[in-house]
């Protein structure tokens, strides 16, 4: 469309765009940059990303039916609607609603919003986030505001009612800015603030219900390095979903209108914080366990590794109202040393760690096998956390073969369902069994074949554990630690609630005592059931708006692993009846690719952008007959994502450029050299948190090790 056209197009329009408007179903000509179509303010933008747009297909999209029937506020990228209608294969109303619901803006991702924390920026928060993944204080307060405001305009809170918050510590590098900001966000939408403090993730919605309140929000980005932030949050103690009232395009629907065009009111809700939630926090995990619980664990001397973030002092207080053997590592938090070189996000992916290379191990890794070595066989365990507390892996030292075995978020949660059955003689075929799609594929099939338990995988992220509603859930659980089970309790008013959310403490304590009261020997406990095979590669910094449902890069990976999979049949790799059938899951822009032959499901490739990371995943999982298979196709896949997802404008490709030439001539080069090469070639210093966020985006990349020397870091090239 032309200058004349798009305003001929609005003019014709401009009914239909104000009856949506006082619905609050709003279209914008692009979310970044530009804004809403009617505005003749921003005209010369709007046709910058709508003058290739045909004005016909704008008109459909406008005048469609769907969106008379939408009951819910939603703010659509028209750009991004048109480019959806035009790739689309479907034909007539179903393909106007499909290119409406892939172009519904959505700020949040698998587990809330994240991104890296940028204090005192210029741009409006929509294009920092947008461009430069930048959480900023103006983005926290706004998204606060929008999130109350959404829950006003619902129904589900009043003016004056109190929202609970909390946060993980790490916000303490950074003066306590983003934690102010939440709190004053939610005061300007009329709400009352109780902040908690620092504490796990769980304890939020714990409090908030117990005290009989319906809204929370924990400040957290989880297992993400301490430059980065994020917000979950939650109403009756559930995480938001995309869909509905209360869900994610509704959020960012209200947080888009606020942080374009209305600007935020002036404070009105009462501020105060609460202290000694940690004792309460104590009394509440130890109430989860059995009340032989420090008798069953008396035997066993315990590692936690808390990661340096907010379970150290739930931590300290379980142990020693457990009156049990325990040793700590990384209960020292500063903010800037959350997750660094330690936790959950050091040892996700890894089987085992052996001996042979104890000098290349984190700390708490080491200490496991120190004090392994000076005990009997089936004595040291470790129960290792991220930094918001939500996951936890539980580790044992097998002295037999001088290693330290790690039980992820599949086997902890296999080996707790077989407890809880036999523990409260319950009936399997009454109780789910609910993963997700990172779970181990054997996982599921080994829970409804061998428990008799009804299974469900679902989309990635614990959210959708916590709000399944097809049955009585027995556990959830995710490969990455998230671990789920019913935890009941009294609110203070006597009535009975249940939260379902994450204590990563919890799942490797109740763990291990299932496993001692089940009777499990070293080789049950670390292979509970028959596994299958597993592989994640990752790619950092990308530009994640390149990769959605039928996107360029989408189709190029379809095709490519469609090719691959013929290839693989024809030389034998696969067996020749092996089908590709690509399906659909709760969350549209994955690309699911399942794999069945005479057998069954025999494995599967899905890829996504993480909600949680600027990153774009790739997993193979199946049977291990198909490994290398599944191997060589995911590595096919990963190189294809190296040359077209990454994000040229951002100054963290930068670094990774500099770090990897840096290493091109040396093998290895301590942190202090890195920091002064990078800062010497781009002519300012590089703080250190920034290059810590890139150092880890390449080793999960595969292309880096870190190992510890005399208290500093060695970056090794692979």
């Amino acid at each position: 469309m032309n200058r004349q056209e798009y305003r001929q197009f609005i003019k014709e329009h401009g009914k239909r765009i104000k009856y949506l408007k006082k619905k609050n179903i709003s279209f914008i000509s692009n979310c970044s940059g530009g804004g809403y179509i009617e505005d003749e303010s921003l005209l010369e933008k709007h046709l910058t990303r709508l003058g290739k747009a045909s004005a016909a297909i704008c008109q459909e999209l406008v005048a469609s039916g769907y969106l008379g029937r939408y009951r819910y506020p939603v703010l659509i990228d028209l750009e991004k609607a048109v480019d959806a209608y035009e790739s689309g294969a479907l034909t007539g109303a179903e393909r106007i609603e499909t290119a409406i619901k892939m172009a519904r803006v959505n700020f949040m991702g698998t587990d809330g919003i994240r991104g890296k924390v940028v204090i005192g920026c210029t741009k409006n928060w929509i294009d920092a986030l947008l461009q430069d993944n930048a959480f900023t204080p103006a983005l926290v307060e706004t998204t606060a505001f929008a999130f109350a405001k959404m829950l006003v305009f619902s129904q589900a809170v009043r003016n004056g009612d109190t929202v609970v918050i909390g946060n993980d510590g790490r916000d303490a590098a950074y003066d306590w800015a983003l934690n102010r900001a939440l709190a004053d966000g939610f005061s300007r939408a009329g709400l009352d603030v109780l902040d908690i403090g620092v504490v796990p993730t769980a304890i939020v919605p714990y409090m908030a219900l117990k005290k009989g309140y319906r809204a929370a929000a924990m400040l957290t980005a989880s297992h993400n390095p301490s430059n980065q932030n994020g917000i979950k949050f939650f109403i009756d103690g559930k995480k938001l979903l995309p869909e509905g009232a209360w869900g994610d395009y509704v959020l960012s629907t209200y947080m888009y209108l606020h942080g374009k065009y209305v600007g935020l009111p002036e404070k009105s809700g009462k501020i105060r914080s609460e202290g000694g939630v940690d004792a309460a926090a104590t009394s509440f995990l130890l109430s989860l366990l059995p009340p032989n619980g420090a008798d069953i664990l008396g035997s066993s001397t315990i590692v936690v590794d808390t990661a340096n973030g907010a379970s150290t002092g739930l931590a300290r207080g379980v142990f020693a109202a457990l009156g049990i053997s325990y040793g700590s590592r990384n209960e020292v938090p500063n903010g800037a040393n959350i997750n660094r070189s330690c936790g959950v996000a050091e040892i996700e992916g890894t089987e085992s760690f052996h001996g042979a290379q104890y000098e290349r191990h984190i700390s708490f890794i080491r200490e496991l096998f120190d004090r392994g070595r000076a005990q009997d066989a089936g004595k040291v365990y470790g129960i290792a956390l991220d930094g918001d507390g939500d996951r936890g892996f539980l580790l044992g030292y097998d002295k037999g073969k001088d290693s330290v075995q790690v039980m992820d978020g599949d086997k902890c949660g296999y080996i707790l369902a077989r407890y809880l059955l036999k523990k409260n003689n319950l009936t399997p075929a009454d109780y789910w069994f609910v993963s997700t799609m990172e779970s181990d594929l054997m996982t599921a099939a080994s829970a409804g074949q061998n428990l008799g338990l009804n299974t469900k995988v679902v989309s990635i992220g614990d959210k959708w554990i916590g709000n399944f509603d097809r049955g009585k859930l027995l556990v959830g659980l995710e490969i990455s630690g998230h671990l789920i089970f019913p935890a009941l309790f009294a609110d203070d008013n006597g009535v009975s609630r249940s939260l379902l959310s994450g204590i990563g403490l919890l799942t490797g304590l109740m763990t291990l005592i299932a496993a001692k009261e089940l009777g499990l020997s070293e080789t049950e406990m670390i292979e509970p059931f028959e596994p299958g095979f597993s592989k994640t590669w990752y790619v950092f910094f990308v530009d994640r708006s390149r990769f959605h449902r039928n996107s360029t890069i989408w189709k190029l990976d379809a095709d490519l692993v469609k090719s691959e999979i013929g290839q693989m049949k024809k030389s034998g790799s696969l067996p020749e009846d092996t089908v590709l059938v690509f399906e659909d899951k709760e969350d549209p822009n994955v690309l699911y690719g399942s794999l069945r032959d005479t057998k069954g499901i025999a494995g599967c490739i899905f890829i996504r952008n993480s909600g949680t990371e600027d990153k774009t995943a790739t997993y193979v999982k199946g049977r291990r007959d198909i490994k290398d298979a599944l191997l060589a196709l995911g590595k096919k896949v990963q190189d294809q994502h190296v040359r077209t997802l990454k994000n040229g404008s951002r100054i963290e490709n930068a670094y990774e450029t500099g770090i990897m030439e840096t290493l091109s001539s040396n093998a290895e080069a301590a942190l202090p050299t890195l920091m002064a090469a990078l800062g010497a070639k781009n002519g300012e210093e590089i703080p250190e948190t920034d290059l810590w966020g890139v150092i880890q985006g390449l080793r999960k990349e595969g292309r880096v090790t870190v190992r510890e020397e005399n208290g500093i870091s060695i970056i090794c090239r692979l």
